[in-house]
Order: C-alpha cells, then sequence, then structure tokens
C-alpha cells in the first residue's frame, strides 16, 4: 500500500513538473533606465522615418483616395442592380 502511495505521489509530482514546464516564460520586465533608453531609441527611429513616410502619403494620397472612391461607386451600383433585379422580380411574380 504504501509503496502504491509513493508510486501515485512521485507521478502527481512528475505531471505537475511537466506541466510547469510547458507555460510560456513571464515577458521580460525592463527598469526605469532601460524603458527610457528603449523609448529615446524608438523615438530616434520615428523621427528619422517620419519625413521618408509623410512623403509617400502625400505622394499616393490622391490615387489612394480615388481607388477607394471607385470601389465605393462600384459596391453601390451592385448594390442598386440587385435591388432593381429583386424589384422586377416582386412585379412579374404580381402579373
Amino acid at each position: 500500500m504504501i509503496k502504491l502511495l509513493s508510486k501515485i505521489a512521485l507521478a502527481s509530482v512528475v505531471a505537475s513538473m511537466l506541466a510547469a514546464a510547458c507555460t510560456e516564460p513571464p515577458p521580460p520586465t525592463l527598469n526605469y533606465k532601460e524603458r527610457l533608453l528603449v523609448d529615446s531609441l524608438y523615438n530616434q527611429g520615428v523621427d528619422s522615418l517620419r519625413p521618408i513616410l509623410d512623403s509617400l502619403c502625400t505622394l499616393h494620397f490622391d490615387s489612394l483616395v480615388q481607388a477607394s472612391v471607385d470601389s465605393m461607386m462600384q459596391e453601390r451600383l451592385e448594390e442598386i442592380e440587385r435591388y432593381l433585379q429583386r424589384i422586377k422580380g416582386d412585379t412579374t411574380e404580381q402579373q
């Protein structure tokens, strides 16, 4: 009986260790100085990319707006066509 209990206890310990090993480690924590360093490096990167991204946005803005308008117009025209087909179907059924 004692051997059985010790085997069960050992199996429980092994199972709990395996379950704990399968969990992901917590994300690393940064102290105050490390957060300041990361923040300043991020800001430098963003500041250097901002003029490039702004110029790309300005360059492509009109074409992106036109593509969006065209897409919305196409969607609405298809919606109107479906509506007209439904109306035509209702009128032919009533006659």
